[in-house]
């Protein structure tokens, strides 16, 4: 059965606990004034990214959607924090809950003024979503698109594209950060595939920045990943504890390498050691500038590291077989 209600809340607040209800989105422009909190397994659905817009205008809230259940679906909406002077934690979509399962983002249009799905779960996947920075959102200012705090299953970014803006260097399209304060612990498996950046008027900073390595186990994959105009290495582990990962999987990314540090870069120390596979990657520029060096064995243009910072090459190895993600 099908009942109207006058705010988004106050459906959710009407759905069963039980997994199933749906919320379906009728109206072309939600303005959004203080925080939904999604505590029900629930599907959030709007006639499109171009036909339903949920929209948080100044001076807004911090956060904009708060997910604190398992289960939820959010999908075919554009979602706009449009906050000029946001506080640090801005986010557009913030997901609380270290043992969720099931949260799925897919075909949405994202628009955050700081984070845009900040996300602390088990499992989660993002999808055939867009990326934009928010229209009313400050210039030179750094901003990440997906927050990770938290993944212990099996966690999929595949098919998105985004738009590198707000300055040069400013845009982190995935960071891991905030993990201790969090929490958080990363094991299993994270699959980074399909991205793109698409045409920006700025280079982007990281398509993918580690900053904090808390975990054990885990298998990171990079697959068909695609940027355009860089400012810096396209994936950066910062300080890392290279043991928390069983391998790391870089497998048909096309990148610029466009200030000379690899595809994958290693900066400001690290500890311990894993494997590395390669297959397919295009990098334009296939070497190092100065400081930086290969960080690989045999030598490849995959892995670097600053040697001004980091006395000791890494040495990682080049694995001899090819790990296939299960899902």
């Amino acid at each position: 059965m099908l009942f109207p209600y006058d705010t988004i809340q106050n459906a959710i607040n009407a759905a069963s606990t039980l997994i199933g209800d749906s919320l379906f989105l009728d109206d072309a422009t939600y303005t959004i004034t203080s925080t939904i909190t999604v505590n029900k397994s629930i599907t959030i659905e709007g006639q499109g990214a171009a036909s339903t817009t949920l929209q948080m205008p100044d001076p807004g809230v911090n956060i904009m959607i708060n997910i604190t259940a398992p289960n939820v679906i959010i999908k075919n909406v554009k979602i706009i924090h449009n906050l000029s002077l946001p506080a640090s934690t801005a986010t557009a979509i913030s997901i609380n809950n270290s043992i969720a399962t099931g949260i799925y983002i897919d075909n949405c249009t994202i628009s955050p003024c700081e984070f845009g799905i900040g996300i602390k779960a088990a499992e989660f996947q993002i999808s055939n979503c867009s990326f934009t920075y928010a229209p009313a959102a400050p210039v030179a200012n750094s901003y990440r698109y997906i927050a990770i705090y938290n993944s212990s299953g099996v966690s999929i970014i595949d098919n998105n594209t985004f738009v590198s803006d707000s300055g040069d260097s400013r845009c982190y399209f995935i960071a891991v950060t905030n993990v201790a304060v969090n929490s958080g612990f990363f094991q299993g498996q994270l699959l980074i595939s399909n991205n793109t950046q698409a045409v920006s008027p700025f280079t982007l900073r990281h398509l993918f920045d580690m900053e904090e390595f808390i975990g054990s186990g885990l298998q990171l994959f990079f697959i068909n990943n695609t940027t355009i105009s860089e400012g810096n290495v396209p994936i950066l582990l910062y300080g890392g504890n290279l043991s928390i990962f069983r391998f790391i999987d870089a497998i048909g990314n096309n990148v610029q390498n466009t200030v000379g540090k690899g595809l994958i870069g290693i900066d400001n120390g690290y500890i311990g050691t894993t494997d590395i596979y390669s297959s397919n990657n295009v990098l334009a520029n296939p070497s190092f500038t100065a400081p930086w060096a290969s960080a690989t064995v045999p030598s490849s243009s995959i892995v670097g590291y600053d040697t001004s910072v980091i006395p000791t090459n890494p040495s990682l190895p080049f694995a001899t077989c090819y790990w296939l993600l299960l899902k």
